[in-house]
């Protein structure tokens, strides 16, 4: 779906509309609770087993494959008479996702394929069919868009109708943007369909810029390269040596803009996501090393407190520049002294990272200015350390955030790692 399209292809949720879908349509759904998807699901099916349709339905939480029967049945008249005639199929993830162990996006397209021609070879019009993705890992979800970019695809050549249904809450800005692209359609209910197309809108002109953003930050980089290697080379001739300290101040500053640019493009950067299963009591204990020299030039010392977690997916990269990050911050607001202390541990079925310093702690005034870009309270700052690590967190289906320590003294910040 073109972005600019946004307003015009968003469906109300009056369900009107599917009385009168046309084949070929590709639908991507959002929702919030499982009585918004109940009332997404329901008059869609309803039609099209009224209309001599093979409908499916392939269930994940919040609602599994038994109560998505026990649903159906309350609603439409007959259900059970749909049910016996084998006209409708209700079907967990595994089963049709995850048929062979794991996900791979050829096979369940082929799958389609196969089932459309038995549909059509039975006598029915079509296939109208729903998936909803909440079994979906984060490791999944690049493959995951591609095989829904290619259902997009071919989709308008098939006796089919699909419905793909995402809970908002559990994907952030760049999978939104994903979800909507990979779509002909977006369907909300009524109170919220103005609100989704909007913050979809705003989404994609933040990507956009972000993108620009990138393309500049390296034209910039490259001439800035080139004048520091010039810069260099002049300060080691005789006749320059006069001016050695101008020339080091202004070798210092390029050495700052240069590592700006590269935090900024971190920040903005819409990387592949390369996730592994591993845990964080691996990468701190393998980083430990240098957190600690970072610690002893301040005259700090760095405590680990590891409890036992379960691995889970990460990217290793960006998991290390999280935990930098955020142990340099809290070193960088201590005395000499001091001890940093990093714990990890599990909590209500999440795992928690938290960085607890004993520093002078967060002035009350700012707090709702902390993470957001380029704002630093320290005089060499770029004020996007945080900025990335939201981002980092975000990617890991995480939330960053922070609070004053029981005894009043320093900012313990903690990652919350969401793993259902």
């Amino acid at each position: 779906m073109s972005m600019t399209n946004i307003y015009q292809n968003t469906i109300p949720g009056d369900h009107t509309f599917f009385e009168n879908i046309p084949w070929g349509t590709h639908i991507c759904g959002f929702y919030q609770s499982q009585n918004d998807l109940i009332n997404m699901l329901v008059p869609y099916f309803k039609f099209g087993l009224e209309n001599n349709e093979f409908c499916m339905w392939v269930t994940s939480e919040p609602i599994d494959a038994d109560k998505a029967k026990q649903t159906l049945r309350e609603y439409i008249p007959n259900f059970d008479y749909y049910l016996k005639k084998e006209q409708i199929e209700v079907l967990s993830y595994s089963e049709w996702y995850l048929n062979h162990g794991k996900f791979n996006g050829a096979n369940v397209l082929n799958a389609w394929l196969k089932k459309i021609d038995e549909v059509l070879a039975n006598g029915y019009k079509g296939i109208r069919i729903s998936g909803n993705t909440t079994w979906l890992k984060k490791a999944d979800w690049p493959a995951f868009q591609n095989y829904e970019s290619k259902v997009d695809q071919r989709i308008d050549r098939l006796k089919m109708i699909a419905i793909c249904t995402y809970q908002i809450s559990k994907c952030n800005n760049y999978e939104i943007i994903d979800v909507v692209k990979n779509h002909k359609y977006l369907f909300a209910n009524n109170d919220q369909s103005y609100s989704i197309a909007s913050d979809i809108t705003r989404l994609e002109r933040l990507d956009l810029m972000s993108k620009m953003s990138a393309g500049i930050a390296h034209e910039i980089r490259n001439p800035i390269t080139s004048v520091k290697g010039f810069l260099q080379l002049l300060k080691e001739k005789s006749e320059y040596q006069k001016h050695a300290e101008y020339f080091n101040i202004m070798l210092e500053e390029i050495d700052r803009a240069s590592s700006i640019i590269n935090e900024f493009l971190s920040l903005v950067r819409n990387k592949e996501a390369n996730f592994t299963r591993d845990s964080l009591n691996n990468i701190l204990n393998m980083i430990y090393p240098l957190l600690q020299a970072d610690a002893v030039k301040n005259g700090n010392n760095i405590i680990l407190e590891l409890e036992e977690i379960p691995e889970m997916p990460i990217i290793p990269k960006d998991i290390r520049q999280l935990i930098l990050n955020l142990v340099r911050n809290g070193l960088e607001a201590m005395q000499a002294g001091g001890n940093l202390t990093i714990r990890t541990y599990a909590q209500n079925g999440d795992v928690i990272l938290e960085v607890a310093d004993e520093g002078i702690g967060i002035n009350p005034d700012i707090t709702e200015k902390i993470g957001s870009p380029f704002f630093t309270t320290k005089d060499t700052g770029t004020g996007l350390g945080l900025a990335i690590c939201n981002n980092v967190a975000a990617q890991h289906n995480a939330t960053l955030k922070f609070k004053k320590n029981p005894a009043g003294i320093g900012t313990t910040f903690y990652v919350q790692f969401k793993l259902n």
